[in-house]
């Protein structure tokens, strides 16, 4: 559900962050007592807390309206539910956007907002989206801002503690406090996988929230598998939309308006149907793929099979039938595919690491360092050009469907899917967010981000700025690599608009550049140390 919240800590975690690291510096500059710096480090996150919720509304574009305007029955289950499990009314907002979402934020549950997009409402059923609502309700009702932020401080504190150690190690009492800082590294590394497990653990809460208040977890299990691995309804053509207008003001905001808000990486059956099948096939790779798995150690959510999976068990516990039975047993191990992309993902670096070492023992040992640096580059890009060569085939012909591309488990970030998808663009890839620069692209069967890519940030920056709102609502093919992360993404090297309009990545063939040029220079180094 909170996949919009999740960008917005991002975007927040980056602004304190830059000012937490400039303050640490000072700090350890002026040989400030520890105390200093741990309140130092606890008012930084006092100040994010604080400002936190002002940023995210300067930042995204929600409308604040009364519920009863966007859904009279949406209203009447949240004001049922706040009386009932006596929840102070949050604010709520409205994102213009296609997509099925819902968020909350907020400093205290009397302080809370709640922000649905429009398409929580045009691809959801009523049931369905009344149990995301719930869902962010528990959040609320939980007190889950000041519980994870409090978990947060645990984190800070303990890296505190590693720069304090690590700064004084070198003037006095060198190897105590070395000692000391290392175990306050790995304390730091541990407490920052806890405090991941401990808001999953608040994602299950939330569920088990959702399923009591409203008596049919099999409806939020609908919800997750429609948001999570986008088998959404698409919405209603044109004609049904302008009629809509005069029965809900919240039609207003049809997906295929240029100007709407920005969508998530989902996709949604354009013909209206979804079956149980096409729910299943799309949470194998979460069940069966080892990927699956090591993604979800560092999220803030667990796998959305596993929440369906728990809400199951719900289900069987208050007598009602799971919607979906997940005991299908996986036709084949999948571990030796894993251990094949790690070893592709990680050959350059552990090549680069070893000849760094090599150049090192070189210098210590007075040899010749510009043969064992040449072997040792013409080495590690000869590995970066094998990982390419794997993770970036341009082998374009195969024509997919998105429906078709869920449904792959022998997929990951390192071993993609080379194709085209053709459909419309319907959005980008942050609801509200005006310099999001990933696209949404719709086909026949789903939708499904379009991941944009440029050599610098700048560049995407300008795209998502100038440039992406202008693409919604036209149509055309997109070249790339199909992939899997904790969702499904596509990787773009070249949009064609249907009216012939080229949008082309430069990052692939920036990057080989820098292998041959690497290769290159290797190769003269090692050159270099046959003239001399």
């Amino acid at each position: 559900m909170a996949n919009l919240l999740l960008r917005s800590v991002l975007v927040l975690s980056l602004l304190f962050g830059l000012l937490f690291a400039i303050g640490m510096v000072v700090l350890t500059a002026i040989h400030a007592p520890l105390g200093w710096s741990i309140v130092f480090a606890l008012g930084i996150l006092l100040l994010q807390y604080l400002l936190g919720p002002w940023i995210l509304q300067l930042i995204y574009k929600i409308q604040w309206r009364e519920p009863e305007s966007v859904s009279p029955a949406l209203a009447a289950f949240i004001d049922r539910v706040c009386e009932e499990r006596k929840i102070p009314h949050p604010r709520f907002g409205v994102i213009q956007d296609g997509n099925p979402n819902a968020f909350t934020f907020g400093h205290y549950p009397g302080d809370a907002r709640l922000v649905v997009t429009t398409g929580l409402l045009e691809r959801l059923d009523g049931e369905e989206s009344q149990a995301v609502v719930a869902h962010e309700l528990g959040h609320i009702k939980h007190w889950d801002f000041v519980v994870m932020t409090v978990a947060a401080a645990v984190p800070l504190i303990l890296y505190v503690l590693y720069r304090f150690s690590i700064s004084r190690g070198r003037n006095r009492e060198g190897a105590y406090l070395a000692i000391v800082g290392v175990v306050s590294y790995i304390a730091y590394i541990v407490s920052q996988f806890i405090a991941l497990l401990l808001s999953r653990v608040r994602e299950y809460y939330a569920d088990q929230f959702a399923a009591e208040v409203t008596g049919n977890p099999n409806a939020l299990a609908s919800a997750l598998v429609k948001v999570a691995y986008g088998l959404a309804t698409a919405p209603r053509d044109k004609k049904d939309k302008k009629a809509d207008i005069r029965l809900n003001a919240v039609r207003a905001f049809g997906i295929f308006d240029p100007k709407a808000a920005q969508g998530l990486a989902l996709a949604g059956a354009a013909n209206g149907t979804i079956t149980l099948d096409s729910m299943q096939n799309a949470m194998k790779w979460d069940l069966w793929n080892p990927w699956a798995f090591f993604f979800e150690l560092s999220s803030t959510h667990p796998l959305a099979a596993k929440r369906i999976r728990a809400l199951g068990q719900h289900s069987e516990a208050i007598g009602q039938t799971p919607r979906l039975a997940l005991d299908e047993k996986p036709p084949e191990s999948y571990w030796d595919e894993f251990a094949v992309d790690l070893a592709v993902k990680y050959l350059p670096t552990v090549v680069f690491i070893a000849s760094g070492l090599a150049v090192l023992a070189a210098v210590a040992t007075e040899q010749s360092v510009l043969g064992v640096a040449g072997v040792g580059l013409l080495i590690t890009c000869f590995t970066w050009w094998l990982q390419r060569r794997i993770m970036y085939r341009h082998e374009f012909d195969e024509a997919r469907t998105v429906n078709s591309l869920i449904a792959e488990v022998k997929v990951s970030p390192v071993r993609p899917i080379a194709c085209q998808l053709e459909g419309e663009i319907i959005g980008r890839g942050v609801p509200g967010l005006f310099y999001s620069e990933d696209l949404v692209l719709q086909d026949n069967s789903g939708y499904i981000t379009v991941d944009y890519r440029q050599p610098l940030g700048i560049l995407e920056f300008l795209f998502g700025w100038l440039k992406a709102d202008k693409l919604v609502g036209r149509r055309g093919k997109a070249l790339g690599w199909y992939r899997r992360a904790m969702r499904p993404y596509f990787e773009m090297r070249w949009l064609v608009m249907e009216d012939g309009e080229k949008i082309t990545s430069y990052t692939y063939p920036l990057a080989q550049f820098f292998v041959y040029a690497g290769m290159l220079v290797g190769a003269v180094l090692i050159a270099l140390q046959f003239v001399r």
